[in-house]
């Protein structure tokens, strides 16, 4: 499988809406990314990754993984088809890029 384009998973108001379908709506609970993209790390995970947990909130920080696939299905509801696909992270690599110059010229 090829590696797909960096793609910006927020979601967008229409989804929000549609997240909030038969829910008792309150402003500002609705999440701006999907709830499984969230993950957690504790100092476990930031030993073995050789990092401390010095970071900022909001830092960005470049991930990569390697993830099995554990779990794929389908399913037609009301005439429209779903589907899901489950990953299990296995490998880890994390970067904090807070200090890394986004301009090209410092390259």
């Amino acid at each position: 499988m090829a590696w797909s384009a960096m793609k910006d998973m927020e979601l967008s108001d229409e989804d929000k809406l549609d997240l909030m379908a038969g829910a008792i709506p309150c402003a500002g609970d609705q999440p701006d990314y999907p709830y499984g993209l969230r993950i957690s790390l504790t100092e476990r995970e930031l030993e073995k990754l050789g990092l401390k947990p010095d970071c900022d909130i909001g830092d960005i920080i470049d991930l990569r993984a390697f993830a099995e696939v554990t779990s794929v299905s389908t399913e037609r509801r009301d005439g429209k088809d779903t589907a899901r696909v489950e990953l299990q992270i296995q490998r880890l690599a994390l970067e904090n890029e807070a200090g890394e110059s986004t301009d090209p010229d410092d390259a």
